[in-house]
């Protein structure tokens, strides 16, 4: 067996991407595009919380579900606690800081953070590039936070007056009657018949024009590495049959010719990466014609992905599409949507083997979102380091499509829903050799409404014998850790076939691998 540090020099010396021998998508690397392998977003509540402390009585919010202590900006070690103080102890050497929001960055109130200076962001993106590292100024493209709250940084002036502008503008009489108390303070949060987008509507160019000076007075204030432009918060920019890539496509080379501009001005390359969904075809649909972007050379860089798919994951479609514009491309992982969808979703284990699965399908380096546990941060390092990683325990798992959420019954989510004596199938990757590893174990979980009897189950076409099964409730748990399941087990895409005598989900499935 090859040590892992064969594995690594091997991968170093390829000219090949992915580690499969019929993979032949080239490599980009990140360094020749000034990019770190590592992006980290921080979606700057830690700065816009602590300046609204009316808002936030509970504390800075976590992934976890938890809060910590609202910091008092007396000091810029007080506003670097939360997040990038532990950040900056890592390897990570890339930023990616969230300064648009509705309301810029440094449009933020300042009696409580004004120990920052005029500029709060400014202190915080000088720590940061002190030793080198690469800062980026992120753009939430139609963030929708506004929606669910009332809060004054959310609703800034230009959404407040340029009602016309939204997806689903009020009339005159519901933004006074409704709108205007809720958002004053005096009244309830509108309700509605039926959901109203009040997003900003991309088909109008006073809209793009907001964002492009929202864009150039980023790139005037700030000694920035580049912009990223976050389509994914939130993923929609026009009326429903008015889905206009032009305009985006439009959009996207004015901000590039920004960008170009202030280079010329400092004297070195800005960078523009940018955010877009899942695959290709969820582009196009919501308006982003990323093809005609690379074809112009407009992008430094694809973030491909919400982050909370790995396994189903077409990153695939994103590398041979950018890669053949010599474009790189990020894989990205989030921290907080699938702890409901997959319970141990969080463990070291589980987050190294979404960090591999992301390697395996060919990603030049890893963009992480709502990745805000400071305990966690040491762990970059080791997603970085792919002969690192290689080494250590992981689990993998299958993971929910969360574009269309499958819910169950009981009113959780679920993989599969199995009909009495029909075949069903899901898939999982595994980037780690499991006929080779020292311990290879399996476990699925099944839901249903009463007792039902296990399904049979076959993986790359080996009927699964032998599995101990565990009852509790209306669960069952089926696990197996045998020889025969590390012969049935491949590096690569392994599919799970199940043939059920009784109706149930499968709700989770996972393998564990010890390398």
């Amino acid at each position: 067996m090859k040590s892992a540090l064969t594995l690594f020099l091997a991968l170093l010396l390829s000219p090949l991407t992915a580690l499969h021998a019929e993979d032949t998508t080239p490599s980009i690397p990140l360094a020749s595009r000034g990019l770190p392998r590592i992006l980290f977003n921080n979606d700057s509540d830690d700065l816009k919380w602590p300046a609204y402390p009316e808002h936030h009585v509970s504390g800075l919010w976590v992934p976890e579900g938890k809060y910590l202590p609202l910091p008092t900006i007396h000091t810029l070690d007080d506003a670097l606690a939360p997040r990038i103080g532990p950040l900056a102890k890592t390897k990570t050497q890339g930023l990616s800081y969230c300064g648009n929001f509705g309301l810029p960055i440094w449009e933020l109130k300042r009696d409580h953070i004004a120990a920052l200076g005029n500029d709060p962001l400014q202190p915080i993106l000088q720590f940061w590039k002190r030793d080198g590292r690469t800062f980026f100024f992120s753009m939430r493209m139609n963030d929708a936070h506004h929606e669910i709250f009332n809060w004054a940084h959310l609703w800034d002036d230009f959404r407040r007056t340029h009602r016309g502008l939204w997806i689903d503008p009020p009339t005159d009489a519901e933004w006074e009657n409704k709108f205007l108390p809720w958002l004053n303070g005096t009244g309830p949060k509108p309700e509605f018949p039926s959901r109203r987008d009040l997003r900003l509507d991309y088909s109008k160019p006073q809209v793009r024009k907001h964002y492009l000076e929202t864009l150039r007075e980023a790139c005037r204030r700030y000694d920035l590495d580049g912009i990223e432009l976050d389509w994914l918060r939130s993923p929609k920019l026009f009326r429903p049959h008015e889905v206009g890539t032009a305009a985006i496509t439009d959009f996207v080379t004015e901000a590039r010719a920004i960008l170009d501009a202030s280079a010329k001005i400092s004297g070195r390359p800005l960078r523009l990466v940018s955010r877009v969904p899942d695959s290709p075809e969820g582009a196009i649909a919501m308006g982003l014609d990323v093809e005609a972007w690379l074809k112009k050379g407009l992008l430094d860089a694809v973030i491909a992905g919400n982050g909370v798919m790995f396994s189903g994951l077409d990153l695939e479609a994103w590398v041979a599409l950018a890669h053949r514009h010599h474009t790189p491309v990020y894989g990205s992982l989030e921290r907080m949507k699938l702890r409901k969808s997959f319970s141990r979703y969080g463990t070291p284990e589980t987050l190294r083997a979404a960090a591999a699965t992301l390697w395996e399908k060919g990603a030049d380096g890893l963009y992480f979102f709502n990745f805000y546990l400071r305990d966690e941060m040491p762990l970059f390092d080791e997603f970085g380091d792919r002969a690192k990683l290689a080494e250590l325990p992981k689990e993998y798992f299958c993971d929910i499509d969360m574009r269309s959420g499958p819910w169950s019954s009981l009113g959780e989510t679920h993989l599969l829903a199995l009909k009495p004596g029909t075949p069903s199938a899901v898939n999982l990757v595994i980037a780690d050799n499991p006929t080779q590893a020292k311990e290879v174990s399996l476990e699925i979980l099944f839901k249903s409404e009463g007792e039902t009897e296990a399904p049979t189950i076959s993986l790359n076409g080996q009927l699964l014998k032998d599995l101990k099964s565990t009852r509790s409730a209306s669960d069952l748990t089926l696990t197996l850790s045998s020889d025969s399941l590390k012969s049935a087990l491949k590096r690569g895409t392994n599919e799970f076939r199940f043939v059920s005598q009784s109706s149930t989900t499968v709700a989770a499935l996972s393998v564990y691998v010890v390398p």
